[in-house]
């Protein structure tokens, strides 16, 4: 299903920017939806962190994915919502997921189906890891030498859990991002065994993520 790309990107170690990135979707060679990727910072330093996506199945099933995170200047989760809805002939339905940690690092999530509550529950984080990536920080405050690994526990969203992540910076690639050839920076991240791949560039902008067999580009 195509919404299984989208939300561990909007988690993955982006860097600063005021700028908005186009991006197009693709599930393997066929481009199946388009969206885009901004990042803003407040006074206090703050990170606001927002992505949107369209997309369209098989089925014809429109899809429509955003997701918006707030981190403090110590990569330390404040606040993150997401947004799914989805439109068919005989099927049409939104789900809201809302989640603010208090200062036990505790998620509490409040979540809406078709703009009713539904349900509002607390987790704890997993004992042992650190609530802040510290690979959030990577080229935006500070540049990584290749084989670079941060652990953390990071908050699934989707799936109302608190997940172990290891990220690791793999170093320099060249990779083909909307038909031009690009050196770019290469990180790895593992959570529940699921290998994803985003490439950045120098300025912590990613230009390629890939979930299996599902991507992101940015269109230049």
């Amino acid at each position: 299903m195509i919404k299984a790309l989208a939300i561990p990107m909007a988690t993955l170690l982006l860097g600063h920017s005021q700028l908005e990135i186009k991006l197009d979707l693709y599930q393997g060679g066929d481009k199946v939806g388009f969206g885009s990727y901004k990042e803003s910072t407040d006074r206090k330093g703050h990170r606001t962190r927002e992505m949107k996506l369209w997309a369209k199945d098989d089925a014809q099933t429109k899809i429509r994915v955003f997701s918006t995170k707030v981190v403090d200047t110590n990569a330390y989760p404040i606040s993150e919502e997401e947004q799914f809805d989805q439109e068919s002939s005989s099927i049409r339905t939104s789900i809201v997921w809302r989640v603010r940690y208090d200062r036990s690092g505790n998620a509490i999530v409040t979540e809406y189906k078709d703009h009713q509550l539904k349900t509002e529950h607390t987790f704890p984080p997993i004992p042992g890891y650190s609530r802040a990536d510290a690979s959030d920080l990577w080229f935006s405050k500070v540049v990584p030498q290749p084989g670079t690994r941060a652990m953390s526990t990071v908050f699934d969203i989707e799936h109302a859990k608190w997940q172990v992540v290891e990220t690791t910076f793999v170093g320099r690639r060249w990779i083909t991002v909307s038909g031009r050839q690009i050196e770019a920076n290469e990180v790895r991240d593992i959570r529940d065994g699921n290998v994803r791949n985003v490439f950045l560039d120098d300025k912590g902008q990613p230009v390629l993520m890939k979930n299996g067999p599902l991507r992101t580009e940015k269109r230049f």
